[in-house]
């Protein structure tokens, strides 16, 4: 009895406590991934995800490094974990954002019917490959149909079999209303409906699936970007590429849709295995990690922020010893807070580990937002911010986000400096994908003359379909171009 009273009160004592971790983190050469389910599966996702990117460096003949800045993934157990970041609709089973804050994608875990959580990411990590290594100008029928047709790799322990077909895309193919190829190439895709957009997608991949069938096809393909990038005209690009208008083409796509559309099989590239790094997060990760997240990347719903910026008071609260719950709650109160009381708290975690970049840079971001928001003390907060952001990024030099605060905290004066120019260039570098950062970068070279580097800084942003800054990026596009004819620049555009 006094054996199982002991037990007792131990568990007791351990239901009392604060909760044990589940948020997991693993590192990989491209990825730092979080998961809130067990180590084997978070070992597993990650190898899939490296194998996955070795097997774009395959199909695309890249031989670049990896990246400073690996990618943020976040494989949780539901959608309604998703909402914790984003307002998305209870169906979505994973998104990616590009911002300032962070760059990110967020994915329901497991294998699921339709498009599923992997599916998704897989598709997404498609287009931020594309931008990392090949910045350039695509139609959206050609980025978003190469990525639904990757999307689908089954990497297999001795083989990759590409090219399969998604069931949800396969049956807004064979029941939808067929949607003009004439519309897709031309790129005329805004106020689509939603079922208009499932079309788009589905017809995407089928063209793509159609085009990488056949080498002559390949080439034919390769001779039409030729000929838009040279500034063509899109239908006679296209008949001069193909021998075949729209409607030929269109006609031969249905008849291959009708047919027995196989997929490809490859050998399983070699030298794809990667050492992978797994360490346990913080208890406090299981209710912080998530809206921390949030925060960071910046919530565009001013109900979600109030709601984030709620939960991490009372979900820090009952951890008042947990250094990852004070920086979380440091940066929610500096973020629309006490700002001071934020700023009471980074000082604090400084003084235990003055090199932490991300501290470092909260401490700046403090100043940063007070200058931003008051114009009358603008200058003086930006100088006091701008040193926390120079030690951020000495403790982490491919810190983009606090790269570009960097030059965004420069001191005034007519035309930017070359140390802010190239602060600007290697943010834009490390996050293509930030049309902030992107516009930014191309204003500065745009005044320099340099305007092929503003267009390839631009054409991404002014052609993501899903992204932000597309309409500002279009504009400062059309005045490259309009100054390009102004001095007689022939130079052609970037590729």
């Amino acid at each position: 009895m006094r054996i199982l009273l002991i037990c007792l009160l131990a568990f007791t004592g351990l239901m009392a406590g604060p909760a044990q971790a589940k948020w997991l983190e693993a590192r990989s050469p491209n990825f730092i991934v979080y998961s809130d389910g067990g180590e084997d599966g978070l070992r597993r996702s990650v190898q899939q995800l490296e194998d996955y990117d070795h097997l774009l460096r395959t199909l695309t003949g890249t031989t670049a490094p990896p990246s400073a800045n690996p990618l943020k993934v976040y494989l949780v157990s539901s959608n309604e974990k998703l909402r914790q970041v984003a307002n998305v609709p209870p169906a979505v089973l994973g998104f990616y954002q590009a911002r300032v804050g962070g760059t990110a994608v967020f994915a329901v875990r497991g294998d699921r019917p339709g498009l599923g959580g992997e599916e998704v990411l897989f598709h997404e990590y498609a287009h931020h490959f594309a931008a990392r290594y090949y910045p350039a100008y695509y139609p959206a029928w050609y980025s978003e149909g190469f990525a639904e047709y990757v999307m689908t790799a089954q990497l297999l322990s001795d083989r990759v079999e590409i090219g399969r077909y998604n069931p949800g895309r396969a049956i807004t193919l064979l029941r939808g209303q067929w949607f003009p190829v004439e519309r897709i190439f031309a790129d005329r895709l805004s106020g689509l409906s939603r079922e208009q957009v499932a079309q788009f997608y589905a017809e995407s991949w089928l063209i793509v699936h159609y085009l990488f069938a056949a080498p002559e096809r390949r080439e034919a393909l390769t001779r039409y970007f030729a000929s838009l990038h040279r500034g063509g005209d899109e239908a006679e690009a296209f008949k001069m590429a193909f021998g075949i208008d729209h409607q030929g083409f269109e006609t031969e796509l249905k008849r291959y849709m009708n047919g027995r559309i196989a997929y490809g099989v490859i050998a399983r590239p070699a030298g794809a295995d990667v050492t992978v790094a797994v360490r346990s997060l913080s208890p406090a990760a299981d209710d912080l990690l998530l809206p921390h997240a949030a925060l960071m990347l910046g919530i565009a719903d001013p109900a979600l922020e109030s709601r984030t910026i709620a939960t991490i008071r009372t979900a820090a609260a009952r951890y008042p010893d947990d250094l990852y719950a004070q920086r979380v709650l440091a940066r929610a109160e500096i973020n629309s807070g006490d700002r001071a009381a934020g700023v009471v708290m980074i000082d604090r975690l400084l003084q235990a580990a003055p090199g932490d970049a991300e501290l470092l840079y909260f401490r700046g971001v403090a100043d940063f937002y007070s200058g931003r928001k008051d114009a009358a003390i603008r200058d003086a907060r930006f100088a006091a911010a701008r040193p926390w952001f120079a030690r951020a990024t000495e403790a982490d030099p491919a810190y983009y986000t606090a790269l570009y605060r960097l030059a965004q905290t420069a001191p005034p004066t007519a035309t930017a400096s070359d140390e802010t120019l190239a602060d600007l260039m290697k943010a834009h570098e490390l996050a293509p994908l930030v049309g902030d950062i992107a516009i930014d970068a191309a204003t500065v070279l745009i005044s320099r003359h340099r305007y092929r580097e503003a267009e390839g800084a631009l054409l991404p942003i002014a052609t993501n379909p899903h992204g932000g800054n597309v309409e500002r990026a279009r504009t400062l596009l059309e005045r490259v171009r309009a100054e390009q004819a102004g001095t007689g620049t022939t130079q052609p555009p970037a590729t």
